[in-house]
């Protein structure tokens, strides 16, 4: 394509210039997948040493020993603090019952309150009818 047609050139040249830039072409295309191997060559590395890093400081046996038995002792703590959650929340039930009992008791005591002002204010308007009326006699016995 990007040979230029020379009118009476030589046919031979001609397919020489060509392999040429096929073989020029292949070589740009071979350079470019070297490249791109070579970087995952060096990402590969990369990742092989960090994960080296990682490796060496990971803990030794002793070191594991210690964080089975810190495990252990969290364990331990978390059913003693799941049983005292619970027990708390019995505590929570009860305090709301305890609450109701002492709404229910203080409605009771209100109720109670007022059936006894009613009933000595009854008292009280018989004892000043009781009162008119006897005046009201003594009047009338009077006259």
């Amino acid at each position: 394509q990007d040979i230029p047609q020379l009118e009476g050139a030589d046919p031979a040249m001609l397919e020489i210039v060509q392999k040429v830039k096929t073989l020029q072409k292949r070589l740009i295309a071979k350079t470019e997948e070297a490249v791109e191997k070579d970087l995952a060559i060096q990402d590969q590395e990369k990742w092989h040493y960090e994960l080296r890093n990682v490796l060496a400081k990971q803990p030794g046996p002793e070191m594991m020993a210690e964080v089975a038995q810190q495990q252990s002792g969290l364990k331990e703590k978390t059913k003693t603090m799941k049983a005292m959650a619970a027990e708390l929340n019995m505590y929570h039930a009860q305090l709301n019952d305890y609450k109701d009992e002492i709404e229910r008791l203080t409605k009771e005591l209100q109720d109670t309150k007022r059936r006894y002002f009613e009933q000595r204010h009854r008292e009280q308007l018989m004892k000043d009818t009781s009162r008119v009326e006897r005046a009201a006699m003594a009047g009338q016995s009077r006259g």
